[in-house]
């Protein structure tokens, strides 16, 4: 009938008893099928396959090795045919009936042991209807012929119906695929070709041969299988031949384990009917072992109702479940069904005498023994069998006890229905264990869930806490992700860039917010460890200022992350500090006006103290009688108040010139002079300005500076006053010891590091020394040596170099501090850039100046402010150096008086009335009657280049300095001023010319604006004469004082 639930649990078992074989399959004569593994297979056939084919021609028949289809495993298929019954038509068993002549093609024979019993067998096979195939490994195969040898030196090996060996002891030949018909050994080949040709042979007979292998003779014993499509063979060394050829006896046992199938095919159908009754029992047995299994989880009951019926269906004595207890080496009895005049065995019952027992117990053995006494187990002599309960997973195992106590000999159908009891008690109990373990897991999945979604609710709650802050953040934010591509925006950046409605997420920001915003990401990508700030365009002409900074997977993790490591993207934060920048302005101009407000009285107060201790000195001291104690006490207090007047406004000065440094600094509007330098330069000429610090102390001055330093671009004096700064702190705060200066190079860096050997410095005042007005120490009960703004500007100069400064201290042990600045790229080889100091010093130092005498005529000098006590002090000082001196109060009044008589010098103040000091200076140099008058002028830039001025001072005046200037600058001849003069479309040019040329001032004449420019790139002339439409229509102004860094080049535009 081809039924598959009737065969299948006999196939189970048949499969338990035949492990060489993967599964067993039944097909139908269509092509589809049944596997023991996973039932009936949906979507798939046989008809297409070998031994399919020669099963349904009546053949049993062993396949050529191919790939399952459902498992990819290499294995042989040993297929045999299922015949047709007609039903209703019962026979008697013979024993010339069992001979099956019809079962295959070829005769089959059972062995003569085999005596079936009498009975009933449907009629003779008509035709097959299906087939009956159990693939095996070709694997095991392989090892079953590999591993069949006669002595040493011998090995089996097998070839299929094309000579391609399926089993060899060298792996590598079997992996060649090569078939021995083609083997370059002809002995190889020979045999290989024998093989083949016998398994042709209708009836084909071991054969022999000896021949040279592998350079030694060996005989080859091969012979063709039965059945099959291919043969095997068996290599014996010559040296071994006294031993007989058995070992093909063996191999021919094993293979004939293929012929297996077709005898279980046989046998299932001989027992069938005989054993109906039987099964049916037991599938009843079963059946309500599985219903009872599938309908209730009680353990207990399931296993208790399931003794009772199997000692009720084979008529036992005793059948009893329990555990066996390795570590105790005893039986623990759960329930058991006992006929009345047998003792209960429920409880635990030792078995530790019985080692054998015990041994077999604990590997999940079925065991088969007969008791002889009460010893044992203790129960009357019988009979007994236990078989195994495992379940996977589960420890210790389980038995079912079986025991009759008349002699029994356990029929396979028997052995059957207790191996399925035991298949069904184990699922039973793994089913409890697995409810048990279930209602465990789903109470904590249960609560799991529950705190999930708490968890995911927080979560919701904290997402749109957060997505809220983000949108309402004033400030625009921006995070992308490893590729610079955006990943999220708040409508803070929207407004700040303007960006409308375009979508914007997965764009590259580089493309939507400009270089600046995508420098930031690849830095952050490159120093994932560092913040990034940037100043950035933004709409409107306003300004933005951005904090970037790198985001990585494990913040915990920073220190020990690669740079590229736990990278994942970026966020920044762009805050609008327009306002900022403008409050930042006007607190600069505010500070610069104050600072110029406190410098006039500041200037009147030190000038006058300074004259009043020259006057006391020179003048009045020498006229006071020394010779009363009192008198000399009273000079000396009065000598030393006002030296103390001098001293402190000194330390005043420091600090207002301090506070305006750093305010220009913060608000970036600091002229930098940045040109190429040496670094050694600039410390040589640090530690020559504070030489005079360790005259007076037990301090020495250590240098250490190796040769060979490149070149850095940077503003040279900006440098040395940061040396300067690094070692006079270190002086002020060394009693005794050194400071010790050095310079070194680390990679693409130069480092300048002062060490000092002085009071040190807390871990915790090191962070804050750097900010304004912070000192180390107590500043409440220790005297503050100086302003607190010293490091602070240093660290704005150092940091405007794209370098690095910081201290390196500890309390006693003295300090380091340094800084280091990044050595350039090489510019390109051609290209030079001359700064406009550079120029003028060229225009200065081309001039002839010669030093005269005085004549008898004094300099005139005219004092231009608008403070009558700085007029004042100017005045005395000057007077007493025999300069005559005008005053004027403002910049207009100034011209007029250079007008009607020009000075020898002016010294100009710039903060005045109606005209400022720059405009007047600027009136004075494009005049040609007043334009070699040289200018000192007293300004907060301290930059007279810019300018276009001889000197520039600051407040508080420096006399002495002041009077140095006065002298070098009135006793100098005057310098020949050139003029180039345009003559394209200036008709008057030669009158012109010749009018300069009267008063002594040299000519250089152009033909035309673009000659204009060559000639004043090449020869620098102080003044340009050209046509207004000329130079308007080629700007030339534009050209000539931007393009080419002639900055101070005055120009007259003449209309025509």
């Amino acid at each position: 009938s081809l039924d598959w639930e009737v065969a299948r649990p006999y196939l189970q078992l048949e499969q338990e008893r035949l492990p060489d074989f993967h599964m067993f399959v039944m097909a139908k004569g269509n092509g589809s099928y049944y596997t023991t593994r996973a039932g009936f297979i949906e979507g798939k056939n046989l008809s297409d396959r070998t031994h399919f084919q020669r099963a349904m021609q009546g053949e049993t028949f062993v396949d050529n090795p191919v790939v399952s289809r459902s498992t990819g495993i290499r294995q042989v298929n040993i297929a045999a045919p299922i015949w047709s019954v007609p039903p209703k038509n019962d026979t008697e068993i013979t024993p010339e009936k069992l001979a099956l002549p019809n079962l295959t093609n070829e005769n089959v024979e059972l062995g003569d042991t085999y005596q079936p019993k009498p009975g009933k067998l449907p009629g003779p096979f008509s035709f097959p209807m299906g087939e009956f195939a159990g693939p095996v490994s070709l694997d095991r195969l392989s090892e079953v012929i590999t591993n069949t040898t006669l002595g040493e030196g011998s090995y089996a090996f097998a070839l299929d119906s094309k000579g391609v060996p399926i089993a060899h002891r060298d792996p590598k030949v079997i992996q060649s695929g090569r078939s021995f018909l083609d083997s370059p050994n002809p002995n190889l080949k020979q045999i290989a070709q024998e093989m083949m040709e016998a398994r042709k042979i209708a009836n084909p007979q071991e054969s022999v041969t000896l021949l040279e292998l592998d350079g030694q003779w060996v005989y080859v014993a091969y012979a063709p299988l039965q059945h099959a499509d291919w043969s095997v063979a068996l290599v014996i060394p010559r040296a071994n031949v006294e031993r007989q050829l058995n070992s093909l006896n063996l191999l021919a046992s094993v293979l004939g384990v293929m012929l297996i199938i077709a005898m279980v095919i046989a046998l299932l159908q001989i027992q069938t009917f005989e054993q109906a009754n039987a099964r049916a029992q037991q599938e009843a047995l079963l059946n309500r072992l599985t219903t009872r299994i599938r309908e209730s989880l009680d353990l207990e009951t399931t296993v208790q109702t399931t003794v009772n019926e199997i000692a009720t269906l084979l008529r036992l004595d005793r059948v009893t479940f329990g555990w066996y207890h390795q570590d105790q080496q005893c039986l623990e009895i759960l329930c058991e069904h006992r006929k009345a005049d047998l003792p209960s065995q429920v409880g635990l019952i030792s078995i530790e005498s019985c080692h054998d027992l015990c041994d077999r117990l604990s590997q999940g053995q079925m065991v088969h023994f007969h008791d002889s006494g009460d010893q044992l187990i203790y129960c009357q002599t019988g009979n007994y069998l236990a078989l195994p309960v495992m379940i996977r997973g589960l420890h210790p195992p389980g038995y079912l006890i079986c025991m009759r106590r008349k002699p029994w000999s356990c029929s396979d159908l028997e052995l059957e229905l207790l191996q399925a009891v035991s298949n069904q008690l184990a699922i039973a109990i793994n089913q409890a264990h697995l409810y048990t373990t279930t209602q465990e897991q789903y109470t904590i999945v249960s609560e799991q869930a529950q705190c999930l979604k708490t968890t995911t609710t927080q979560l919701q709650h904290t997402l749109a806490y957060v997505d809220a802050m983000i949108r309402s953040l004033a400030d625009g934010l921006l995070v992308t992700d490893t590729k610079g591509k955006i990943t999220r925006i708040n409508p803070a950046l929207v407004s700040l860039f303007d960006l409308g409605e375009t979508e914007l997420l997965g764009q590259g920001c580089q493309g939507v917010l400009g270089n600046a915003i995508a420098n930031l990401v690849t830095l952050t990508k490159t120093n994932p460890k560092q913040v990034f700030t940037a100043e950035v365009e933004l709409t409107n002409q306003r300004i933005g200022k951005a904090v970037a900074t790198a985001i990585l997977k494990d913040t915990k993790a920073t220190d020990n992350l690669d740079s590229k490591d736990g990278f994942i993207g970026s966020v920044i934060l762009i805050r609008d500090i327009t306002f900022e920048k403008e409050v930042d302005r006007m607190k600069t101009d505010f500070i610069s006006t104050v600072s110029h407000e406190l410098r006039t009285p500041l200037t009147s107060v030190m000038g006058f103290a300074k004259l009043i201790q020259k006057k006391l000195e020179k003048t009045l001291f020498p006229l006071i009688p020394t010779n009363d104690h009192k008198i000399q006490r009273t000079l000396k207090q009065v000598s030393e108040n006002v030296n103390i007047i001098i001293s402190e406004g000194e330390r005043l000065k420091a600090l207002i010139n301090d506070v305006l440094d750093l305010a220009k600094l913060e608000a970036g509007r600091v002229e930098w002079k940045m040109q190429p330098l040496s670094v050694v330069d600039v410390l040589e000429r640090a530690i020559i300005a504070t030489t005079a610090l360790f005259e007076q102390n037990d301090v020495e001055l250590i240098k250490s500076i190796d040769e060979g330093f490149p070149q850095i671009i940077g503003d040279r004096d900006r440098l040395i006053q940061v040396v300067i700064n690094l070692i006079s702190n270190a002086a002020k705060f060394t009693d005794k010891g050194f400071v010790y200066c050095k310079v070194r190079r680390t990679g693409s860096e130069i480092t300048v590091s002062i060490i000092d050997s002085g009071i040190g410095i807390s871990e915790a005042e090191q962070t804050l020394i750097f900010e304004k007005f912070k000192q180390a120490g107590n500043t409440l009960t220790e005297k503050p040596q100086g302003t607190g703004l010293g490091l602070p500007i240093c660290k704005e100069i150092v940091e405007h170099h794209g370098g690095k400064i910081w201290v390196e201290s500890e309390l006693g042990k003295g300090s380091n501090f340094s800084f280091r600045l990044p050595i350039p790229v090489e510019s390109e080889p051609g290209v030079k850039t001359i700064a406009a100091e550079t120029l003028l010093t060229q225009l200065h130092s081309s001039m002839t100046t010669s030093t005269i005498i005085r004549n008898s005529r004094k300099k005139t000098i005219l004092i231009v402010d608008d403070e009558a006590p700085i007029r004042e002090l100017l005045k005395q000082h000057l007077r007493a150096e025999g300069y005559r001196i005008q005053e004027a109060k403002d910049g207009w009044e100034a011209i007029e008086q250079i007008k009607q008589e020009p000075p020898d010098l002016i010294i100009l103040d710039v903060m005045m009335p109606r005209m400022n000091g720059f405009d007047t200076a600027a009136v004075v140099k494009n005049d040609l009657d007043s334009m070699d008058i040289p200018i000192i002028i007293l300004s907060i830039t301290e930059d007279q280049h810019a300018l276009g001025v001889e000197r520039c001072l600051s407040k508080p005046i420096n006399l002495e300095e002041l009077l140095k200037d006065v002298v070098k600058l009135t006793s100098q001849e005057k310098p020949t001023k050139q003029v180039l003069i345009v003559k394209e479309n200036l008709p008057q040019a030669e009158m012109i010319t010749q009018a300069l040329r009267k008063r002594g001032i040299g000519i250089i004449s152009a033909s035309n604006g673009q000659d204009c420019i060559s000639k004043a790139i090449s020869l620098k002339p102080d003044m340009i004469l050209v046509n207004s439409g000329i130079a308007k229509e080629q700007a030339l102004v534009k050209k000539v004082r931007f393009e080419h860094n002639l900055a101070t080049t005055f120009f007259i535009l003449l209309n025509y």
